[in-house]
């Protein structure tokens, strides 16, 4: 195993789940999802499949904004840099065929199938996840999936996880030649100069893009994506909730993994680095993102913080993010983040 299983590959662990769900014919959980005994949660290939797709839309965007910010768009053709990313992505598909026959999920040749496909993300993605959603629900209100579309769904899932996981890589690959090339410095530079805007353009990708594109377009739509879809990666539990003077609210979630330090930390050590020195490249960005989701999320009668305490990519613990809430009259910002993620309104 190239990765680490536990930070890298917890997509494995689902889409085996989905499979002893449907060899005891729950295809109601298969679809939707459920809460699992050990506090986990299979989110359900209807939010598995769309969540895995707009990842793969932010991997595409941290690697274009930390090259943007590097002032280095041309390295995404620099032959040495195209090629290691393609030397890690092939170590990262060769552990996804360990996982898949030793999970029983597809047979190994199906990657292959999809490889020669192409992993990037097709063109018409949004118009087949809808097809797909449709007829799932049809065929659950009949009793049963046609297996043709029960494999599309597994195909939808490897494809995307694949694709993502490549992007991540990449751009994990351009941090470490940034690091070498221009010091640690440059990195840390290039991330503070564009996470603010990463910070909106992530915001406007997921929210009025890909996720109404993907069928999820109320706001319990997208509150269910949020709340479960980051189970399809990660190991999460909710800290103590805790009040401080000032009327503060704190609450602490705790993700015991991270898909994307596992990525850089393999990337920083393949290139002779500190596990750790990467890390700067996602954290920051991974800050700025749960900001700006709290900012549209949160109700106006409460004003919200959002900040990084420590983190697996910068401090090799697990990464602790803290929303603190104060009481306010916040109509403010539901109108700035109004504007800067759907648009003005008249």
């Amino acid at each position: 195993m190239y990765f680490d299983e536990f930070h890298n590959h917890k997509w494995a662990r689902n889409l085996k789940h989905a499979r002893a769900l449907l060899a005891e014919n729950r295809i109601q959980e298969f679809y939707g999802g459920e809460d699992l005994p050990d506090g986990d949660v299979y989110p359900g290939m209807r939010v598995m499949a769309a969540y895995w797709t707009s990842v793969e839309h932010e991997m595409k965007l941290r690697r274009n904004s930390l090259l943007a910010g590097a002032g280095h768009p041309e390295w995404e053709k620099d032959p040495e840099l195209v090629l290691q990313a393609k030397e890690f992505h092939d170590r990262y598909v060769a552990d996804m065929k360990e996982l898949v026959v030793r999970n029983e999920i597809v047979p190994v040749g199906r990657i292959d199938a999809l490889a020669a496909k192409g992993w990037e993300t097709p063109g018409d993605w949004a118009d087949t996840m809808r097809n797909r959603q449709q007829d799932s629900l049809a065929g659950l209100q009949a009793g049963s999936l046609a297996p043709e579309l029960i494999e599309g769904w597994f195909d939808s899932c490897l494809r995307s996880v694949s694709n993502y996981n490549r992007h991540l890589i990449w751009g994990g690959v351009n941090a470490a030649a940034l690091v070498r090339r221009e010091g640690p410095e440059a990195l840390e530079k290039a991330v503070e100069s564009t996470a603010e805007s990463f910070m909106w353009d992530i915001s406007k990708e997921f929210f009025a893009t890909v996720l109404p594109a993907a069928g999820f377009e109320d706001i319990g739509d997208l509150m269910e994506l949020g709340m479960r879809g980051m189970y399809a990666d990660q190991w999460f539990t909710r800290g103590q909730e805790r009040e401080e003077p000032g009327e503060k609210i704190v609450r602490p979630s705790i993700l015991k993994n991270c898909e994307l330090a596992g990525i850089y930390t393999r990337v920083a050590e393949w290139n002779g680095m500190p596990k750790t020195s990467l890390g700067v490249g996602i954290c920051r960005y991974c800050e700025v993102h749960g900001l700006a989701t709290m900012m549209i999320t949160m109700p106006p009668m409460v004003s919200p913080a959002y900040k990084r305490i420590q983190s697996l990519g910068m401090d090799d613990r697990e990464c602790i993010f803290e929303l603190t809430t104060i009481p306010a009259d916040d109509m403010e910002r539901i109108l700035m983040v109004q504007e800067k993620v759907f648009g003005s309104v008249e």
